[in-house]
């Protein structure tokens, strides 16, 4: 009995203690006498048994944490994951990516009934939408410089949970100021799909397959304004305003679920030195008696400023300034053409609202054929200037931009089609087809530019989309208060022509940026990020070889998670 009490000791001691050198100076207590210790061999063993169970429990506990919330320090590689697994993954990111933008349109049958139901102005209920577009802008960039650092899956769930709590409370809002306050956090919660969307895909897809799975990907978040206004009109009239709400709770709801038990993790990051240590020590632990060592965790402002710190940094890069600016551009036109639709319609060709409600699906579809096939082509053209460049021994992000060049012609001309044939009271079908080669545009814009700023800033890349979705977004909220008037008092005809124009001088922007971008960026990044800098330099084997080597899965793969920048 002396004996077993001795070698529990023992164990105990050397197993909890983290200097090796005191556990070797205190496993010298091996006289200790067992009536001194008070403590009897049947004793010992319950306790050993309990203290099993204990960690038997939390095992359990760790284990189904990790399964819901994910692990950035996971062995395995999501680029290795197949086909069929990525295909469902880009699924659910893309369903996930629906709740934002329905939810915005599906509130606007709806104003109306607000106002009179709470007892405000209309001027009042707008606040509610200008309050939606902001945190619009703003979401991404919190959820972006987080999930860069703790992962995708963790941000999904917590952005799911404030989208269901938001809703349900703001579908029981009493006056206008509390309706403002949880339609703000409703829209900071249900968008943060597409920049947690957009960091998966670069986790997992290589950099010539991404242009086909961000076209696949947009359709999600494309859907929404597709079928928003129609379903959130008949809910408005069947169920009230409310009821549009508790929808979103619903749907957040299931896409939540979806997440947790679907949705892996898929950024990896290494676990330093000093964390590695400790979870082996916490692993190999068998007692609750030992005092553990306490950790040198950073502190909360610190965890802050390094998830934060690179949406700053990245603000110096021209790049990003001059895509910003590009999509800003497209962005706040389209919420000067947008509002606008419902009052057109109505005004020039008396329609009532189910039917101006359909005339938007001319637009939802050509966001959603142009996200597909200009996905394609953005994949196609940097397969083929990369096989001319060198051979195709090197890819380099800003080839992805020439994709853009049809969108510099098709925006413009769907202006141009919409605004006159609406001024000149032409056709129905006249204005619709210009919805719809606008949309095609729309789209050949921003899916190479998306595409190129997650391609060329591996590991940062919902950050860097997150930066750019936030200011567009905010453009877009600022045009959105003068639409009216400004249409009002040009015409179609006069307004849509300026931003015809404006269209056209837009792709300035992306033309210097594939011009002289990889300069700049190269420049930007020896300066303010080193890591990306020696990222970015790795050079990538020959394409034809790469491709040939991944043949017998049928699919065209580079193993690379970045781009192969020229220096």
């Amino acid at each position: 009995m002396k004996q077993s009490i001795d070698l529990a000791t023992t164990e105990v001691i050397a197993e909890n203690d983290i200097n090796a050198d005191t556990a070797t100076n205190q496993m010298h207590f091996t006289n200790i006498d067992a009536s001194a210790a008070g403590v009897t061999e049947s004793k010992g063993i319950t306790e050993l048994i309990d203290t099993f169970q204990n960690n038997k429990r939390k095992f359990r506990l760790n284990a189904w944490y990790s399964f819901v919330m994910g692990d950035i320090y996971a062995s395995d590689d999501p680029n290795l994951y197949s086909r069929n697994k990525k295909n469902v993954i880009i699924m659910l990111v893309a369903l996930s990516g629906i709740a934002g933008p329905m939810s915005s349109m599906m509130y606007m049958p709806g104003i109306l009934a607000v106002v009179q139901d709470l007892h405000t102005t209309t001027s009042a209920v707008n606040g509610t939408i200008s309050a939606f577009v902001v945190f619009m802008g703003i979401s991404p960039l919190v959820w972006a410089a987080l999930s860069d650092t703790y992962g995708r899956k963790p941000m999904y769930i917590y952005s799911g949970i404030i989208s269901v709590v938001s809703s349900i409370i703001g579908a029981n809002s009493s006056n206008i100021g509390m309706l403002v306050v949880f339609r703000a956090l409703q829209s900071f919660g249900s968008n943060a799909g597409l920049t947690l969307g957009a960091g998966v895909i670069a986790d997992m897809i290589p950099v010539e397959s991404r242009g086909k799975a961000y076209g696949i990907f947009y359709t999600g978040p494309l859907l929404g304004p597709v079928i928003g206004p129609t379903i959130g009109g008949f809910l408005c009239q069947y169920l009230g305003w409310r009821s549009t709400f508790y929808f979103t709770a619903i749907l957040c709801g299931v896409l939540l679920i979806f997440s947790a038990f679907f949705l892996p993790e898929t950024l990896r990051k290494q676990r330093s030195q000093e964390k590695q240590v400790d979870d082996t020590l916490s692993s190999t632990s068998t007692t609750v008696y030992a005092k553990s060592k306490p950790s040198s965790s950073p502190s909360c402002l610190a965890t802050l400023y390094t998830s934060f710190s690179p949406m700053f940094i990245m603000l110096y890069d021209p790049n990003v300034i001059l895509l910003m600016l590009f999509n800003s551009v497209i962005f706040g036109s389209l919420y000067i053409l947008n509002p606008t639709i419902t009052q057109t319609f109505k005004q020039i060709y008396g329609y009532t609202e189910w039917q101006t409600g359909l005339c938007f699906l001319s637009l939802g579809f050509g966001f959603m054929l142009g996200s597909i096939v200009s996905g394609r082509h953005s994949d196609y053209i940097l397969r083929k200037l990369s096989k001319r460049n060198a051979e195709g021994k090197k890819i380099v992000s800003e080839m992805r931009l020439q994709a853009a060049v049809p969108s510099f012609f098709l925006m413009p001309a769907g202006y141009l089609i919409y605004g006159w044939t609406t001024e000149k009271q032409v056709g129905v079908y006249a204005p619709l087809i210009g919805l719809f080669i606008y949309a095609l545009g729309q789209m050949w814009a921003f899916t190479p530019t998306s595409v190129y700023l997650v391609d060329s800033k591996p590991g940062y890349s919902a950050t860097a989309v997150g930066v750019n979705s936030c200011v567009r977004c905010i453009v877009a909220a600022i045009t959105t208060v003068f639409s009216s008037a400004a249409v009002d008092g040009l015409g179609n005809g006069i307004m849509f022509t300026i931003l015809a124009v404006i269209g056209i001088l837009n792709g300035g922007f992306v033309v210097a940026c594939y011009l002289r971008g990889t300069k700049w960026r190269r420049s930007f990044e020896q300066k303010h990020m080193p890591d990306l800098y020696v990222l970015n330099s790795l050079g990538q084997p020959d394409i034809s070889t790469l491709v040939k080597q991944n043949e017998e899965q049928g699919l065209e793969k580079i193993h690379t998670q970045h781009s192969a920048c020229i220096a």
